[in-house]
């Protein structure tokens, strides 16, 4: 398919659903440098008032959290996928 009489004449037009291929890739970085900025400051400001056991609670329940948010982005992006097939 290719736009006849406009600027830049020849071109295939920009498709916005398939803009990206590796969309969930790079959310799964930036989830998981998300987090690991989350866990430092986490570390270094919020945690003073609480046990050893109350830290890696909230650890383990943050990264949970943020597999369970990617996990679900992951299948979003599948399902789409699979629609397309």
């Amino acid at each position: 398919m290719q736009f006849q009489g406009h600027a830049g004449e020849g071109q295939f037009p920009f498709d916005w659903k398939n803009r990206m291929p590796f969309t969930p890739i790079i959310l799964s970085f930036l989830a998981v440098a998300v987090w690991l900025v989350f866990i430092l400051l986490y570390a270094l400001y919020w945690s003073t008032g609480f046990s050893w056991f109350q830290n890696i609670i909230v650890t383990v329940v943050s990264l949970l959290l943020m597999g369970l948010l990617v996990g679900m982005m992951w299948v979003v992006w599948g399902m789409r996928l699979a629609k397309r097939s």
